[in-house]
């Protein structure tokens, strides 16, 4: 089942949270839990909503609308990355790692989201461990599937004729990406 457009401002249900598959097969009473504990927001077309370089450790589950997902450039413009809708969710990589964030988010158009604390999250890993075991192999899971759609998009930019110059430029990146696991 995927993920639906919540609308009005109570809060979610367990069942609508179990929706979004990064809480994706919680018991009902630890969703419950995490559902009281969201705080949701509102967010007029073209606000930001994150800015990359800060850090807010939360989850961020997009209820309604559409956001962009970009990245400024070396020379200053701004590159696209992914453009989200109801179901998504952002701010995953901030969430379980302390680092800034590695992109803007910008609504789109209005947008409802509700966010959910890293420290809510401990609060949870505290009092059910496999809760919170599940929301993070949920997390795991969709960071996994990006890496492989990003792994199979640089193979096929490496191997275009034009890109013999940037062979080696890749195979260093490629070496230091998957033999420094010292994070």
């Amino acid at each position: 089942m995927g993920a639906q457009s919540v609308s009005g401002t109570g809060p979610l249900t367990a069942e609508v949270l179990t929706s979004f598959p990064t809480f994706d097969g919680l018991a009902a009473a630890d969703a419950s839990r995490i559902a009281r504990d969201l705080t949701r927001m509102n967010f007029d077309a073209e606000s930001t909503i994150l800015h990359e370089g800060k850090s807010i450790q939360a989850l961020w589950i997009i209820l309604s609308g559409e956001c962009i997902v970009s990245r400024t450039a070396a020379d200053g413009s701004e590159m696209i990355l992914a453009e989200l809708k109801a179901g998504d969710v952002f701010g995953e990589m901030s969430f379980v790692r302390s680092a800034p964030h590695s992109a803007t988010i910008r609504a789109r158009t209005a947008v409802s989201v509700c966010t959910y604390t890293r420290e809510d999250f401990l609060k949870l890993a505290s009092a059910q461990p496999s809760a919170a075991f599940r929301i993070c192999s949920n997390i795991s899971a969709v960071l996994a599937e990006r890496l492989r759609k990003m792994d199979n998009w640089i193979c096929e930019l490496v191997e275009r004729p034009e890109a013999v110059n940037h062979r080696d430029e890749w195979q260093t990146f490629r070496a230091a990406v998957y033999s420094n696991w010292n994070l």
